[in-house]
């Protein structure tokens, strides 16, 4: 039978008899000590105890096994061997052929000993020294966190630190290192007098991040390399400095702040270097370059918000030219909303900035206010759900039209399910709008005139049928097979001549919004005369997680309605066909096709096909996008484009990464880039190469190469691809966190 003895009582007792010069294990009895082992052998004669079998001494939170504690005549040491392990409360474990400690475990000597800080990372030494609970000094010691495949023949980490001499101090949570040499596979590759970094327990804490090096034929050869500042638990401060042969130096700062209201990040970069004009010749002078991106999200009270997003930029090509962004508009907006269950409100203000040459910034519009609301009436009339919306909206330019809009209006839904599982959705809506124009071209608007006041009312009504048929095999397939039907009655006429159109310029006619009873993304322009939306989607769901779904439709009316252009496939009497086609052939890999094919002729109008996956041994994410000329609506010939980005992973170790984005219209490759990535418990390495075939004035065709290298355990172990291989973090208002700054 095992022995249990607790040292605030037992061992006192045991012990009390003898003078203190005389304890062979002295415990503090204000810090309780749990012995345990097989046997307990305590001689009265030489007052001493030992402890034989599976010893375990606990105290403070450290925890001591060993085969055997055997008697002892140094007063307040508890000697252990036969393969001891020293657990502390902060997950770390100490290993040793033999230890020397005091009875509270907090001091001693420890001959061979091993530290396993976490799951991988490890200190080991000749000897050692342990002070005050809280410091260890190591004599002749290692630390690396890699594994050792000896089944591969290899005996070497892949890299680690030798040093005469390493001290952890676990107060300061800090490892140094005395005359160190970093060794990869046993090879030195440099020597430093001293060297520190913070210990596992450390998630945020100041010190060097891993550069980034490369080449590339805008910037010449190149080398970044960022200091972290961590000032603050709630924020901190990156800074980065990117030197180069062909540019001057670029400062970039990465700032990011907790709040108890919530956070926000603010990033940018500045640099002084040569000027360009408008055609992409140097001008002789010299400017100052910037940019500003930020995000900001903030909680009022349990309903209510505010919040921003900054995007600026201080030239057309910054961006570009230094490999910061591809992005080609900016949108920096503030605002303040609303939400309480169903109902929600905003007000909002927009700042645009467009970067491509095409883009005249006195046609840029400024937005200030957009107010929105859409209130829902708790109680339901006629058996369905009333709301109340309302939008204004202040458009100005220091170039062309000015507007201001106020815009109200009521809906009304009411769902009903029968007996035979149709599913009828009633709906009626009415909006009225009042629109004064300001700044008026009369060349461009010759039926408008400086304060002209515009006013229109719309209203419409109607019904949806779904009716789905549901099957399921023997072998638990699902099949689904759903005609729809939506009929709208609305009045013809699309308002008074003159009305500015500013938030309808962009439809896309397709499946997503084939059963929208308004297709138009705004409000300016408004979807008149009675009309039916009809269509069917078939559908399939595999029991192993696996998928296939259709769905097509179009569009009839009783007569055109010139609000929509030509080029849309809407506004004559039968729209275009549109589908489309998803499958799902196992889980984390979907493949989606979306058709619009010519009403008379059935020729492919649209077609856009996107891929996107990511499993054990692959990422994916492909679309190939074909669109016909749409002079009337963006002004563009027609685009045949194919993008592909993906990663295959070779083994548990190596990956490869491929990318390529392709003008199949005009036959000319856009952008591709390749890269080769390793990746373990204790590395990450990456080398790889971009080009950029496209002009845009200064910025010309570039070619990239670019390294980078980060050794877990020192500080910098979060993300897996350098910045040339990551997404864009500026392209889509979905995503616009950059890299690492995520909260």
């Amino acid at each position: 039978m095992r022995t249990l003895l607790l040292a605030a009582a037992s061992a006192a007792a045991l012990l009390s008899a003898a003078p203190a010069a005389d304890r062979k294990v002295d415990f503090d009895p204000n810090a309780p000590v749990l012995f345990l082992a097989d046997r307990l052998t305590y001689d009265t004669d030489g007052r001493t105890v030992r402890l034989e079998g599976g010893v375990e001494l606990s105290s403070g939170g450290r925890v001591l096994n060993a085969a055997d504690v055997p008697s002892y005549h140094t007063p307040g040491v508890a000697p252990a061997g036969g393969g001891v392990t020293v657990g502390v409360a902060d997950g770390s474990t100490l290993s040793a052929d033999s230890v020397e400690l005091t009875g509270d475990l907090k001091e001693g000597v420890i001959q061979n000993i091993g530290i396993l800080l976490d799951k991988h990372t490890r200190l080991a030494a000749a000897r050692g020294t342990r002070e005050k609970g809280d410091r260890t000094t190591l004599e002749s010691a290692v630390f690396s966190p890699c594994d050792i495949c000896i089944e591969k023949g290899q005996h070497q980490p892949l890299w680690q630190i030798k040093a005469v001499r390493v001290v952890w101090d676990q107060s300061e949570k800090r490892i140094s290192y005395e005359d160190a040499s970093f060794e990869f596979f046993g090879v030195p590759i440099v020597n430093v007098p001293y060297f520190s970094h913070a210990d596992f327990t450390v998630k945020n804490q100041s010190g060097f991040l891993a550069p980034t090096a490369g080449q590339s034929s805008d910037l010449g050869y190149f080398v970044e390399i960022p200091y972290h500042l961590a000032l603050d638990p709630s924020y901190d401060l990156t800074v980065a400095a990117m030197v180069a042969t062909e540019v001057f130096p670029v400062l970039k700062l990465d700032w990011r702040q907790k709040l108890d209201s919530g956070e926000y990040w603010l990033s940018g970069s500045y640099t002084y270097d040569d000027a360009y004009d408008q055609l992409g010749n140097r001008t002789g002078a010299q400017t100052s370059y910037s940019h500003i991106f930020g995000r900001g999200r903030f909680k009022l009270n349990e309903t209510m918000g505010w919040g921003f997003d900054i995007e600026r930029v201080s030239n057309d090509t910054y961006l570009e030219r230094y490999e910061i962004s591809n992005a080609d508009r900016l949108t920096s907006r503030a605002y303040v909303d609303w939400r309480e269950g169903r109902s929600h409100g905003s007000v909002s203000a927009y700042a645009f900035q467009g970067l491509r040459a095409t883009d005249d910034p006195g046609q840029t519009p400024l937005v200030l206010p957009e107010a929105e609301l859409y209130y829902v009436l708790g109680d339901a009339v006629w058996g369905g759900e009333v709301a109340i919306n309302g939008n204004m909206l202040a458009l100005t330019r220091s170039e062309g039209l000015d507007m201001q809009r106020l815009s109200a209006g009521v809906t009304w839904t009411r769902p009903e399910i029968l007996e035979n599982g149709m599913a009828f959705t009633f709906f009626a809506a009415a909006r009225g709008d009042v629109y004064r124009v300001s700044d008026v071209d009369p060349l461009l608007h010759p039926s408008l005139a400086d304060g002209d006041v515009l006013s229109r009312v719309s209203a419409y009504a109607g019904a949806e049928l779904r009716w789905p048929f549901v099957r399921q095999s023997e072998g638990g397939t699902t099949q689904i097979v759903e005609p729809i039907v939506q009929l709208v009655l609305a009045p013809y006429g699309n308002g008074p001549d003159g009305i500015p159109n500013e938030d309808s310029l962009s439809l896309e006619f397709d499946d997503t919004n084939l059963f929208n009873v308004v297709k138009f993304t705004g409000l300016d322009l408004i979807e008149s005369g009675p009309r039916a939306n009809v269509g069917v989607r078939y559908a399939e769901y595999f029991t192993d997680g696996a998928s296939f779904e259709v769905l097509a439709g179009f569009q009839a009316r009783l007569d055109d309605d010139p609000a929509f252009l030509g080029s849309t496939g809407l506004g004559e009497t039968q729209s275009d066909y549109v589908g489309r086609i998803s499958v799902t052939p196992w889980q984390g890999l979907t493949i989606v096709n979306r058709l619009r094919l010519d009403k008379d002729d059935f020729s492919v109008r649209r077609n856009e096909v996107y891929i996107q996956g990511t499993g054990s041994w692959y990422e994916i994410d492909a679309s190939y996008l074909k669109l016909e000329s749409d002079p009337s609506l963006t002004g563009l010939g027609p685009r045949e484009e194919i993008n592909l980005l993906s990663r295959v992973y070779v083994n548990q170790y190596w990956s490869a990464i491929g990318g390529i984005r392709r003008d199949l219209e005009s036959d000319q490759m856009i952008e591709s880039r390749f890269g080769v990535a390793y990746e373990d418990e204790c590395a990450f390495f990456e080398f790889g190469f971009r080009r950029r075939f496209t002009r845009d004035r200064d910025a010309e065709p570039a070619t990239t190469f670019i390294l980078s290298v980060r050794l877990k355990a020192l500080g910098d172990d979060e993300g897996t691809a350098v910045p040339l291989y990551r997404r864009d973090p500026y392209l889509g208002n979905e995503n616009r966190e950059p890299s690492g700054l995520g909260f």
